[in-house]
């Protein structure tokens, strides 16, 4: 038999401020690291100390405030985010949380991000620090996987091209996968084409091939298709895509037969500007 151990142990950051105007011995040589995840409200708590390592009655700090930015310095959408003393703080001396919300995480990948606490004291700025080596910031990992989550849509906005022994012209998106490691099994896909003033036709292709090449697609038959004869803008969706034992999917725009259109010409006009598998 196997035993699985959890805790319900706060996600508590311990910081300093520099109040007083100077620092005594201590140094955190250990700031843990913070871990947040996708698909919950996450609930930050904070210890504020002074530098004789002794809780602040935040009651005489106004505006504590984190900052939470990416690597390249972009805040969170909704950061600053305010953070709230626990009352009463005669017996939460001290203690503060603040909440990062679940629509804040929704669309970010597992990621490094950086945070600082500011604060007002008498009117002016004060920093919160890790340390009493005044080390202002600290690490926050986005975790995004630790709870069920649904596939991201995927766009696709670059295509190749080929041109047959006949002149006429293929483009098609990069091989699209539709096998994945997953507890429940994809059994359909779907896909959107954005198109502006298009002529030709549109159809998914699949392939059974494990691994991609030139030859992939070479016989593959139209599982979809769609086709105009007058310039269209619209976004077509093809859905309920089997999988099947297929492997990879693709999606193609190619000519149309010249009768439907009334001239001489194999090649397709206007663009396809985006395609999204779901």
């Amino acid at each position: 038999m196997q035993k699985i151990s959890s805790y319900l142990y706060p996600n508590r950051i311990e910081l300093l401020a520099n109040l007083a105007g100077f620092t005594t011995e201590y140094t955190n040589v250990y700031q843990r690291q913070i871990k947040i995840y996708n698909g919950i409200d996450n609930t930050l708590e904070f210890d504020i100390k002074n530098a004789d390592q002794k809780r602040i009655d935040l009651t005489t700090l106004s505006n504590i405030s984190l900052n939470v930015m990416d690597m390249a310095g972009n805040a969170l959408p909704n950061s600053p985010y305010r953070i709230t003393p626990m009352l009463p703080q005669t017996t939460y001396k001290g203690i503060a949380s603040t909440v990062i919300p679940e629509d804040d995480l929704l669309d970010l990948n597992h990621q490094f991000l950086t945070y600082s606490v500011t604060a007002v004291k008498n009117g002016a700025d004060v920093m919160l620090y890790a340390d009493s080596r005044f080390g202002a910031k600290g690490k926050i990992e986005v975790v995004g996987d630790a709870l069920p989550t649904f596939r991201d849509d995927v766009v696709y906005d670059r295509f190749s091209g080929e041109i047959d022994l006949q002149g006429n012209v293929k483009n098609h998106t990069s091989a699209i996968p539709c096998k994945f490691y997953e507890a429940v099994a994809t059994t359909e896909m779907g896909f959107e084409v954005a198109m502006t003033n298009y002529i030709g036709t549109i159809h998914i292709e699949g392939t059974r091939d494990s691994t991609i090449s030139v030859e992939s697609f070479k016989n593959a038959t139209p599982l979809q298709s769609f086709t105009t004869s007058v310039a269209t803008t619209t976004t077509r969706s093809f859905n309920n895509v089997p999988v099947g034992d297929y492997n990879y999917f693709r999606v193609v725009w190619t000519y149309i037969d010249p009768v439907l259109i009334g001239v001489n010409n194999t090649y397709p006009t206007g663009t396809v500007d985006k395609v999204t598998a779901y």
